[in-house]
């Protein structure tokens, strides 16, 4: 069996001491207490309940669902520009030769956002195909035009 001999030398008289300390059940003490630690951290998070604190003065809104909020999108397609909201609103600006009309879509931005002056979200969708300058083009003058959420996507939920 594993142990430490301590040798106390025994001269001048004096007792000698020898003991031997057991270390192999001292560390499956360790182990155990090692391995129970362990277990019982992966379960602290289930434990956990993440509550809100309601503020005074306000109401709970509990039975209301939250609001639909109606997104809009700025599909650059080959074609030209389409400004697409939920809402079913559909606006097209088509290509002015082989160019995008960035004038027209400044304007049509402009009025939209005459229309809803504290919308700053709108998302970019590109059609494949369309160059990358086009795309840059179109969100810089997405962003210049006030909607400072802008955010890029595939189109591919459109």
């Amino acid at each position: 069996m594993g142990g430490v001999n301590v040798d106390g030398g025994g001269h001048g008289g004096k007792k000698s001491v020898d003991s031997e300390i057991p270390l192999i059940p001292f560390i499956d003490l360790l182990l155990c207490c090692v391995m129970f630690l362990l277990v019982t951290a992966v379960w602290n998070k289930l434990a956990r309940i993440d509550a809100n604190q309601q503020q005074p003065g306000r109401e709970a809104q509990i039975d209301q669902p939250p609001e639909e909020r109606i997104r809009l999108f700025l599909q650059v397609k080959n074609t030209g520009y389409v400004i697409a909201g939920t809402d079913g609103t559909n606006i097209e600006i088509p290509k002015n030769g082989p160019t995008y009309d960035l004038e027209a879509l400044r304007e049509k931005l402009r009025d939209r956002r005459t229309q809803e002056p504290n919308r700053r979200d709108l998302i970019v969708a590109p059609e494949d195909g369309v160059l990358y300058e086009d795309v840059v083009a179109a969100m810089d003058l997405v962003v210049g035009s006030g909607y400072s959420e802008m955010s890029l996507s595939d189109g591919a939920h459109l």
